[in-house]
């Protein structure tokens, strides 16, 4: 076992301790002093003590009426913050606990992460200003993987993932925000394309399309896909059918809708056992196993000269695809039928019908059959969405 490195701690961190451990809204923190008087700042979440913490934690989150639903803990840690913000153990930098840093992942990150009941305060002690040197999990070359767009693995959203995730990084870069011309969240596919905006004008855009957006996919769908498979149908039943803002805002609510009731159905088929069949269809990890870069990158317009994609062989690049199904899959459980989304809340008897012939089809070992029962599924719910436009 690695010898534990004994860190000299920043007074600025010392002092900071005395004043939380001394502030009233940690007040009852069990386990707070070490027999030589010493606070125990860190703890494991499986000792006594992490456990004893895990309880006071939950109490404290009763206490602000908070769900102990996602995240539940870390909403508990910055609810009870005194100040917002905390220094560095490391460096003694004073760091913002909320997310204004631009860094090198999707845009912005907090100035520390939290970590509760593992730290008393329910933040990591070290903030983003040392985090690459001191979290071993978190060094450069581990960092890179966090440039990718989680929402495009919790979209279930085709396109060559890699790619796109690959010429993010190329905005990022430059400090420019990457916006997708079609949301993912709504289904469409993250391709390795984006319009530069500023943080603010993509953060207020949100999955928001306008009808200039809509002519735009229009004429980029003449040259490649621009939607996921599994969303396709309610695109193609209503694109040629907005011809303002106000069409395409209500586009864009049916389109979201319409992916509530796919990721239901892939959250339903992965309890029931299929998530071979779900990842055979719907995912890719073989974009995992390319090295890219963009030749010529123009930060103004967004575009480059070339993509150049090489085959690797390193081991990170099986990783990183295990990780992309991984996340794909988690992310289905805030979709679970078993969270008060039950099918008869939304599906009516042609549709359950379809969906049961694709249960039957896979329990058969049919995966063909399975896949056009599937696809006839969201064709009937498409077609249902579709009548609210009008």
């Amino acid at each position: 076992m690695a010898k534990r490195i004994k860190r000299d701690w920043h007074p600025n961190f010392k002092k900071y301790m005395k004043f939380i451990v001394e502030h009233p809204n940690y007040t009852g923190m069990p386990f707070l002093y070490k027999k030589d008087g010493e606070i125990r700042w860190v703890v494991t979440r499986s000792s006594e003590a992490g456990q004893a913490r895990l309880k006071w934690w939950d109490s404290k989150r009763k206490e602000l009426g908070l769900p102990k639903g996602d995240a539940w803990i870390s909403k508990t840690a910055r609810a009870i913050h005194p100040t917002g913000e905390k220094p560095c153990q490391i460096c003694g930098k004073i760091m913002s606990l909320d997310y204004i840093y631009p860094n090198k992942r999707n845009s912005m990150s907090p100035g520390a992460m939290s970590n509760a009941p593992d730290r008393l305060d329910g933040y990591h002690t070290y903030n983003l200003c040392c985090r690459s040197k001191q979290d071993t999990g978190r060094h450069k070359s581990n960092l890179a993987r966090y440039g990718e767009d989680r929402r495009a693995y919790e979209n279930w959203s085709e396109g060559d993932w890699k790619a796109a995730s690959c010429l993010m990084k190329e905005f990022q870069k430059h400090g420019i925000s990457p916006d997708h011309l079609g949301p993912i969240s709504l289904g469409f596919s993250h391709r390795p394309k984006f319009r530069p905006l500023t943080r603010a004008a993509n953060s207020a855009r949100n999955n928001r399309m306008t009808y200039e957006d809509v002519k735009l996919l229009l004429e980029e769908e003449m040259v490649e896909p621009i939607i996921s498979s599994h969303s396709k149908y309610i695109w193609d039943l209503l694109k040629n059918k907005v011809n303002n803002d106000t069409d395409a805002l209500k586009l864009g609510k049916l389109m979201r809708e319409n992916m509530h009731h796919i990721l239901s159905i892939f959250s339903y088929l992965t309890e029931k056992g299929y998530k071979d069949f779900l990842i055979k269809n719907f995912l890719h990890p073989e974009y995992a196993n390319y090295s890219i870069r963009f030749d010529i990158f123009d930060p103004k317009t967004g575009s480059f000269k070339e993509m150049v994609k090489t085959i690797g062989t390193k081991k990170q690049y099986a990783n990183n695809a295990k990780r992309y199904i991984r996340i794909s899959f988690e992310s289905l459980k805030q979709y679970s039928l078993k969270k008060n989304r039950n099918l008869k809340n939304w599906l009516d008897d042609g549709t359950k019908e379809k969906l049961n012939e694709v249960i039957t089809a896979l329990d058969a070992k049919q995966d063909k059959k399975a896949l056009s029962k599937l696809n006839e599924t969201f064709e009937i719910i498409a077609e249902q969405l579709s009548k609210k436009f009008n």
